[in-house]
């Protein structure tokens, strides 16, 4: 029988289609944003085989996490700004910011230079910690189940696929994709909601709006939306 992960919260979900999906993605990049890589084993692996390294990461990072969340809640909800720095401090060590980047931009990332890029990654992670930030004020009394992890792999890396509960027994897919980067360290570079992608999704919006108005115009769009919430 399987063991059931620690229960967090999140508000009652009472909206649209779109609307939910929105709201699901900022609860799955939650957890993908403070992944670190102490590594144990999994209890919700559905295969009888030896649990995969990259399932063994994402559910025991999921349990520190929720303990981080609940010990350090009056200290996040007093100062945002600790919220926003554990995040970070964690996703610059763990996210494979360059190899997502590169899957957003494509053609794009190859004619920008070395500063453009460089400033394209922070604005992306601060794109990741905006959503943090307006997660966390989802998290009441209703609680979500994390169920069951399987492992989708794939030439250098994979899909970790996990089912969810979402209060009025709502269940929902959350997959995390992982990649080997060059020095054979487990890396996150995206993450799905009910078969829609972070990355795809961005791909489609970054590229339109570069080809329409340059890499410079969309730059400066996503540092205005990101000073907006990260520095008010």
């Amino acid at each position: 029988m399987m063991q059931k992960l620690h229960q967090f919260h999140i508000s009652p979900i009472q909206a649209s289609p779109s609307s939910l999906f929105k709201q699901l993605l900022k609860l799955a990049l939650v957890g993908l944003v403070f992944f670190g890589f102490t590594v144990k084993a999994a209890s919700l692996y559905v295969a009888s085989s030896e649990v995969p390294i990259p399932v063994q990461i994402v559910e025991s990072q999921t349990e520190i996490l929720m303990e981080q969340l609940s010990s350090r809640k009056d200290e996040f909800d007093k100062d945002p700004q600790a919220l926003i720095y554990f995040a970070r401090h964690v996703a610059l060590s763990h996210w494979d910011l360059q190899k997502a980047s590169r899957l957003m931009l494509g053609k794009h990332w190859k004619k920008a230079d070395s500063k453009q890029r460089e400033r394209f990654e922070e604005e992306f992670l601060r794109t990741l910690l905006r959503y943090v930030v307006r997660a966390y004020g989802f998290y009441d009394d209703s609680f979500v189940e994390i169920l069951s992890y399987d492992w989708h792999p794939k030439s250098k890396g994979g899909w970790v696929h996990s089912v969810i509960q979402l209060p009025a027994g709502l269940k929902v897919s959350v997959d995390y994709r992982m990649n080997l980067d060059r020095q054979k360290q487990w890396k996150l570079i995206d993450v799905r909601v009910e078969g829609i992608s972070l990355v795809s999704s961005k791909r489609t919006e970054y590229r339109q709006m570069v080809s329409k108005e340059g890499l410079e115009a969309l730059l400066k769009i996503m540092y205005k939306k990101n000073k907006k919430v990260l520095q008010s």
